[in-house]
């Protein structure tokens, strides 16, 4: 999990994370779904204080695989910061 800073939601939680950038703000979560929807990750970049309309791509969603739900949260904090998100990120 390269790239964010990654903890646990809870102390015994093993698939539910919560990423930091690098300067500990929020990116946002992932976590192993259970339910209907069991085995999939779903990701949500809670940490992009945008629209998903201005960012240019999914903030939140489902994916097959914990490298996909991680690889979504980077593509939405790379767009986010392309777009002057660094002045509103929040800790």
């Amino acid at each position: 999990m390269s790239g964010f800073v990654w903890s646990r939601t809870q102390p015994d939680s093993h698939y539910d994370f919560i990423a930091r950038d690098a300067d500990g703000y929020l990116v946002g979560r992932i976590r192993r779904e259970t339910g209907l929807r069991a085995g999939k990750w779903s990701f949500f970049a809670n940490g992009v204080q945008a629209a998903p309309g201005t960012v240019g791509c999914a903030l939140s969603g489902t994916v097959e695989t914990r490298d996909e739900a991680i690889e979504q949260l980077h593509v939405a904090w790379r767009a986010w910061m392309a777009i002057g998100g660094a002045a509103q990120r929040v800790r």
